[in-house]
């Protein structure tokens, strides 16, 4: 039987408007209470925004949190972190001004704050502090606890952005180039990312860790994903869901595909592992 659940959260758990459907909720809270499975969330979002997007599950998928793709893993209630995996203030501002040559946004998570110099970034994460300078303010600021860098743009400026941070920063790693959509009712914001972590930052590695940690088998572990940074969380599972609205390549990998994640998804995938041939939630 498995004993964690291992959710993303854009794309999977949310819906396009950023929204956990009150089916994937009723669900998820049944499997927690009636087969006493641990939830946890990784996302490549940072903590404080995978905080309060659990809402009205924080009792049940609070406790364990694995944030800026992999690069932060903290348990809530204990309030204490398990991972910090910071990278380097000098590779933080190359990053910045390579960023600037190709002509893409930016978005950089640091342990207590997201910032940025794009107005469209600063629309879509509203806790994000607006600057003129990002390079300025690092140089005046020396700022240590870089946790991961989002690189907005086009798939050819994101294509060469990877291969110069594979050649040229050591300690540096990066996301296969993934999709973000967000509803924002007059409009939808969609466009292509990467996201730049220090190099162990990973789904999977945090999983592992987690899972060493909470003395929990890969076999026993679930995960739920739909992107391109999902595909490293799906070497440290016994049992793979993709959403239909996923990667092609990741899909093709999965064990099982449910419904999208406008459809309740989750909650699909939940019945099919935890009450198959039993009474549906």
């Amino acid at each position: 039987m498995y004993k964690m659940v291992v959710l993303d959260l854009d794309g999977t758990l949310l819906n396009d408007k950023k929204q956990i459907s009150r089916r994937n909720a009723e669900v998820i809270k049944k499997v927690h209470k009636e087969k006493g499975v641990l939830f946890v969330i990784a996302t490549g979002r940072d903590m404080n925004y995978a905080i309060k997007v659990v809402g009205e599950l924080k009792d049940t998928i609070n406790q364990y949190m694995i944030a800026s793709n992999g690069a932060v893993i903290k348990d809530n209630i204990k309030d204490e972190y398990i991972l910090k995996n910071y990278f380097d203030e000098i590779d933080a501002i190359k990053i910045i001004e390579s960023s600037r040559k190709r002509h893409l946004g930016v978005l950089i998570y640091t342990h207590d704050e997201k910032l940025t110099e794009g107005k469209e970034q600063s629309k879509i994460n509203r806790e994000a502090k607006l600057l003129k300078d990002l390079k300025k303010y690092y140089l005046e600021n020396e700022i240590s606890t870089t946790l991961m860098v989002t690189l907005y743009g086009s798939q050819n400026d994101l294509k060469g952005m990877k291969k110069e941070i594979e050649l040229e920063f050591n300690e540096l790693e990066t996301t296969d180039i993934c999709d973000f959509l967000f509803d924002m009712g007059k409009e939808v914001y969609q466009t292509k990312y990467i996201d730049v972590m220090r190099k162990g930052s990973s789904k999977s590695n945090a999983i592992k860790i987690l899972a060493d940690y909470l003395h929990i088998d890969k076999e026993e572990i679930v995960v739920m994903g739909d992107g391109a940074n999902d595909f490293p969380m799906f070497e440290m599972s016994g049992y793979k869901v993709a959403m239909e609205n996923g990667n092609e390549m990741l899909k093709e990998k999965a064990d099982y595909i449910t419904t999208t994640n406008n459809q309740d998804g989750v909650a699909k995938a939940l019945e099919e592992i935890f009450y198959k041939g039993e009474n549906k939630a």
